[in-house]
C-alpha cells in the first residue's frame, strides 16, 4: 500500500461513522481509531483538529508542545526507533547534549523508510523516554528538550 492510498483511506475512515478500523495485509498493517467527541463537554477541551489534519501536520514537521519548561519531541509516525544511522555508528543525540534546531535527533522506520526526525528548538536533551530499536506510536512523547 502506497502513501496515497494510506491518506485516501485514513480520509474515508475520517468522514465515514466507524471510530474503529484494522486492516492486515502480508508485510502492512494498519490501524485507525477515533475519539468520541460526545464525550467532551467543555469545546476547550475537544480535539482542534480531525485525524487526518493532525497526521498531515505531522509529515511536515513536529509539533512543539511545552511540558515543564520542556519541549516533548512526539513521534510523527508508527515505526521502529533508532537512535543512530547504523548500528555501529555513535547515537544522533545524548542526554545533556546540546543541539540546534534542525539537528537529526533520531530515525523512525516505517515501511522499510528511513524518516530523520529533527530537532524543533535549540536546546538540552534531558529526557530520552525510549530505547533504541523499540517500536514507537504516533504521537508517542520520546525525548524532551530543555530550551
Amino acid at each position: 500500500m502506497d502513501l496515497r492510498q494510506i491518506r485516501n483511506l485514513m480520509k474515508e475512515f475520517e468522514e465515514s461513522k466507524i471510530h474503529k478500523i484494522e486492516i492486515n495485509e502480508k508485510d502492512f498493517s494498519i490501524k485507525l481509531e477515533k475519539e468520541d467527541n460526545k464525550f467532551f463537554s467543555n469545546p476547550s477541551h475537544a480535539p482542534a483538529t480531525s485525524f487526518v489534519e493532525s497526521v498531515q501536520m505531522k509529515e511536515e514537521g513536529l509539533e512543539d508542545i511545552v511540558k515543564n519548561n520542556n519541549y516533548i519531541v512526539k513521534a510523527p509516525l508508527v515505526g521502529t526507533y533508532y537512535n543512530a544511522p547504523s548500528p555501529d555508528s555513535e547515537p544522533f543525540v545524548r542526554v545533556n547534549q546540546k543541539v540546534i534546531k534542525g539537528d537529526v535527533l533520531f530515525i523512525v522506520e516505517a515501511m522499510k523508510v528511513m524518516n530523520e526526525i529533527t530537532s524543533p528548538v535549540s536546546g538540552t536533551i534531558v529526557k530520552i523516554n525510549v530505547k533504541d530499536t523499540s517500536m514507537v506510536e504516533f504521537d508517542q512523547s520520546v525525548m524532551e528538550i530543555k530550551e
